[in-house]
This record gives C-alpha cells, sequence and structure tokens, in this order.
C-alpha cells in the first residue's frame, strides 16, 4: 500500500505530460494560408498573402514559373502573427498564363497557390463606337492642318513598329497630304499612335481618309474640309424633366399639365424609366399645346415624332409600337450659301430592348413635321449608323452628309426597317451634344 500513491502520483504526471506533449505537437504542425489563388494583370505587378504558422516554413517556386517571384521566401512562424508574403509576377507580353508556388513547413508538402496572370499581346482597340480611328482637330480651309488620325492601342512594349499606309481622298482633301509611312511606339503600355495631317485644305467639302497598318485595313474616317461655322447646335440644356435612363437614376418632372407647363413647376419624382412631362411628346405634343414652354426649354423650329425629354437628352421612339410614326428629330431649316458637306456630330445611347441597330441620319425638305410610314421614302443624302454599342454608356458618333442647302433640315431617326406590314416596331435611342458644321 506504501507504494500505491507514488505510483498513482508518477501516472498522473505522465499522463500530464503525455497531453501537453501532444498540445505541443500539435501546434508544431500548424501551418495556413489566407488564400489559394492569385490573379495579375499582364503589367509587372505584385500581390501579397499571408501565411500563420508554428515553426519553419518555406515557399518552393518550380523553375518553369521563373516569371513568379515571392519575398520573403521562408521565415518563422509563431503560431499567432500574420506574416506577408509579397509574389510579383514578370510582365507578360504572351498569351495568359498559369503557374503554382508551393507552401512547406509543419510537416505539410506542396500546399499550392495558384498564380494566374492576363495576357500581354499587343493588341489595337477601338473607341467606344467601335472605330479603330479618330480625327483630332476639325480641318479648316484656308487654315495650316494640326489634324491628327489617332489609333488607340495597348499592351506594348515600347518597341513595336508598323508600316502604315494614308489615304485621302473628297474634295475636301485638296492641299492636304500624309507623309507617314511608319509608325513607332516608344514606349510601354497603353496609348494612341498620332499620324499627322499636314497642308492646308483649300475646298470645302467631303475627305476620306483611310487607313492601313502592317496590312490590315483599319476602316475609314469621314470628315470634312470646313468653313468653320456651326449652323446647328443643341446640348439639350433645358430639359431638366424625366427619368435618367443612361445615368440609371431617377428623375423629377411637373406636377402640371401639359398646357401649364413651364420650368419654374413645382415638381415630383420621376422613376428611372418614365418620360417625364406627362409623358408628352416634345416636338409634337408640347410644340403644339405650350408654345412658351417650346421656347423656354430651347426647341423652337424643331420638328420631329414620338420623341421625349430626358434630363440633358433626348428619347427618340417608345417601347411598344408607334403606329406610323418613326421616333424622330428633325432642325430647324439649315441656313447654308449654296450647297455644302455637312459634318454632322451627337452623342447616342441605348437603354434595354427594345433598341435599334442602326440610326439613320439625313436631309428631309424643311418644315416637314415627323417621320412617317408615307414620308420616309423623302430622306435624302442618308447615312445609316450601326449601334453596336453597350447599353447606358454614350458614345460618340460622327458621319457627313452631302450636298446639304437651305432648302433642307437634318433628321434623325429610326431606321426604315422597323416598319414591319406599315407599323413602327418599338424601339428607342438617346440623342444629345448635336454640332452641324460646314
Amino acid at each position: 500500500m506504501k507504494f500505491q500513491k507514488p505510483l498513482i502520483t508518477l501516472l498522473l504526471l505522465s499522463g500530464f505530460a503525455l497531453f501537453f506533449s501532444c498540445k505541443d505537437n500539435n501546434k508544431e504542425l500548424f501551418l495556413k494560408r489566407n488564400l489559394e489563388e492569385l490573379s495579375f494583370d499582364y503589367t509587372e505587378s505584385s500581390r501579397e498573402f499571408t501565411v500563420r504558422a508554428t515553426g519553419e516554413w518555406s515557399i518552393e517556386v518550380p523553375s518553369e514559373y521563373s516569371w513568379i517571384k515571392v519575398e520573403p521566401s521562408s521565415g518563422i512562424g509563431d503560431g499567432v502573427t500574420y506574416q506577408k508574403v509579397i509574389v510579383t509576377c514578370s510582365r507578360n507580353t504572351a498569351d495568359s498564363r498559369e503557374g503554382t508556388i508551393y507552401l512547406n513547413g509543419a510537416n505539410q508538402s506542396n500546399v499550392p497557390i495558384k498564380v494566374n496572370q492576363k495576357d500581354g499581346l499587343f493588341e489595337w482597340t477601338t473607341y467606344s463606337n467601335g472605330a479603330h480611328l479618330e480625327l483630332q482637330n476639325a480641318l479648316i480651309v484656308g487654315q495650316a492642318s494640326t489634324s491628327t488620325i489617332n489609333i488607340p492601342y495597348s499592351k506594348a512594349v515600347g518597341n513595336e513598329s508598323f508600316p502604315v499606309t494614308v489615304t485621302l481622298s473628297g474634295k475636301g482633301a485638296s492641299g492636304l497630304s500624309v507623309g507617314t509611312t511608319t509608325v513607332t511606339i516608344p514606349e510601354e503600355g497603353d496609348g494612341f499612335i498620332r499620324i499627322p495631317v499636314s497642308g492646308t485644305p483649300n475646298t470645302q467639302g467631303y475627305i476620306q481618309i483611310g487607313v492601313k497598318i502592317d496590312n490590315q485595313d483599319f476602316g475609314q474616317i469621314n470628315s470634312i474640309a470646313a468653313m468653320g461655322n456651326t449652323v446647328i447646335e443643341q446640348h439639350f440644356n433645358k430639359f431638366l424633366w424625366g427619368g435618367d435612363c443612361i445615368g440609371n437614376k431617377e428623375g423629377i418632372t411637373t406636377v402640371k399639365a401639359t398646357a401649364e407647363m413651364s420650368l419654374a413647376d413645382e415638381t415630383k419624382i420621376c422613376a428611372i424609366g418614365d418620360n417625364g412631362a406627362n409623358g408628352s411628346g416634345v416636338t409634337s405634343t408640347i410644340r403644339s399645346s405650350n408654345i412658351s414652354f417650346y421656347k423656354e426649354i430651347e426647341m423652337e423650329n424643331w420638328f420631329g415624332l414620338r420623341n421625349y425629354m430626358r434630363p440633358g437628352y433626348i428619347q427618340l421612339g417608345a417601347a411598344s409600337a408607334t403606329a406610323t410614326e418613326f421616333g424622330s428629330l428633325i432642325t430647324p431649316g439649315l441656313d447654308l450659301p449654296g450647297t455644302q458637306d455637312l459634318l454632322v456630330t451627337f452623342r447616342a445611347a441605348i437603354y434595354n430592348n427594345p433598341a435599334p441597330a442602326t440610326i439613320l441620319v439625313g436631309l428631309i425638305p424643311k418644315n416637314t413635321d415627323g417621320i412617317k410610314t408615307t414620308n420616309v421614302n423623302l430622306i435624302s443624302n442618308k447615312e445609316s449608323i450601326p449601334l453596336n454599342i453597350r447599353a447606358q454608356t454614350w458614345v460618340n458618333i460622327t458621319c457627313v452628309v452631302k450636298n446639304a442647302t437651305n432648302a433642307s433640315s437634318l433628321v434623325i431617326s429610326l431606321p426604315e426597317e422597323l416598319n414591319q406590314g406599315g407599323t413602327v416596331q418599338a424601339s428607342r435611342v438617346y440623342i444629345d451634344d448635336i454640332v452641324v458644321t460646314y
């Protein structure tokens, strides 16, 4: 019996020792990282993750992934502290790539962390309207050109060089030339090639600029050599009402009936999809029933059908079929000396379906009250502008309308193909910042 107590004591001490030994062993096996995957852009860049471990740890970067660097590549953890590791990927000049680095320590081996990097291949990009080309600075008759042909690109290394061919045609090209035969990109990253147009234009009129780079056709710029005169300008700055479809925001509208409206009216909240102004057509209902308000919003002498007020811009067309009427906007009569080629610029956007694939720009006899299935054939010198654009995104549109006279107005209209069996189908487009020059 005298030996039982010491024996029991010894067993208890051994048990406690074993228990704490197991706890210590578990602590030594602790190794964690805070994520399993890292993603990088094509540029040289760094990201970090954290390691929490007890004891020594290290990171292995296989030799085939020499584009991945880690700092530090090893450490000693206390089981509590989050230790930062910085992963850096070198600049990628090829296709997208994937790699894996491995974390080791605390009796764990090859714990993977995936590393993904986007492709870094040089790319010619486009403007928001889908075009590869843009002409910067107007060409003015009698003035030395400061215009450049701008072409966007991305992911340049900085040593690219390409042969280029530029052609100029049309009566407005007289006096102009482009001497550039090679374009070189001196710096890394995204930017623009700028090709100067030299000389002094001597004739007002249409000019088409065609560009090929490395035998790839980049399309054409349609513009004019201008006299520097603006004949139409409308920014819809007095349009205060309606839901902001393109900005995706509520708006306000008047609480009064159409015939009594004024910009000084008390207003109420207007939903994003609501036209506001009691849903009235701007150049039809308002023009005929509230002449003073029509002047107040600076739309005097404008015509059209199925168009609606939005805050700072105008909607053409509707969400349901519009009988025989096309959503359209017709400018006042053009005040022109003789026959002129017009440069037309505006911004366009779509909201959601139904949306047109194209929009029509052309000439119509002045004082035409709107575009219908019965007179759409009267639109002349017309241009069909594709609208391959993202919803709720403004894009810049430029086109040339040739041979305009003071007998005409400019019209922007939904396209003829919406006429199906005599009924104009539902479709909507949004227009702002109309400028017409010659």
